[in-house]
């Protein structure tokens, strides 16, 4: 009974945190600062193998629990590892396809395994059923500036981000690159 009831707890204590992260992660899955394009070493992430471990064990009883698919997509996509990442979003978006937040991680983790078409039709898809998922705006904005090189898309996705919320937490960043490609653009060079 002990165990049943520590049991409980752990897995409440895990749902808990998953629905924490994706909250935290909804206006940060990429910081233009952040460079999450290299996996990181076996000395960087021992806690994210212990969490990989504990969701795993959790969905071993409980295959479909979307907290736990989350979770495990969220530390494989923290460590680094796009493909684990993505399958486990695959998973949970089987069981609730309208979740903006797990569509647009998944689609930043197709844009770090040289997937930036499929990144972008991710964001899409988020965006026709979250119009105000400000982070899939902002990821599409990357995806279009450096991947794509359109310039103008990117231009105007991150104005109209930037129009529903002006106080965006990287919204300096974004007036600057905007500054800087109309720049680039009016001098024929982007």
């Amino acid at each position: 009974m002990m165990k049943k009831v520590l049991f409980l707890a752990f897995l409440s204590l895990a749902v808990l945190t998953a629905c924490q992260r994706i909250e935290e992660r909804k206006l940060y899955a990429v910081p233009a600062e952040v460079d999450h394009s290299k996996k990181l070493d076996d000395a960087q992430s021992p806690y994210y193998n212990g969490l990989i471990e504990e969701y795993r064990a959790i969905l071993s009883g409980d295959p479909n629990n979307f907290a736990a698919l989350v979770a495990l997509g969220n530390a494989y996509y923290d460590s680094g590892r796009w493909h684990d990442a993505i399958t486990m979003y695959e998973h949970a978006l089987h069981i609730d396809p309208s979740n903006a937040d797990v569509r647009t991680d998944m689609g930043t983790a197709y844009r770090y395994i040289n997937m930036p078409d499929r990144a972008l039709a991710e964001y899409r898809i988020a965006l026709a059923h979250e119009p105000d998922h400000l982070n899939a705006r902002y990821n599409m904005g990357i995806v279009l500036a450096k991947d794509k090189k359109n310039y103008p898309a990117a231009i105007r996705i991150w104005e109209e981000l930037l129009k529903r919320e002006p106080n965006f937490p990287n919204a300096d960043a974004i007036r600057s690159s905007i500054a800087a490609m109309r720049k680039g653009i009016q001098k024929g060079t982007r």
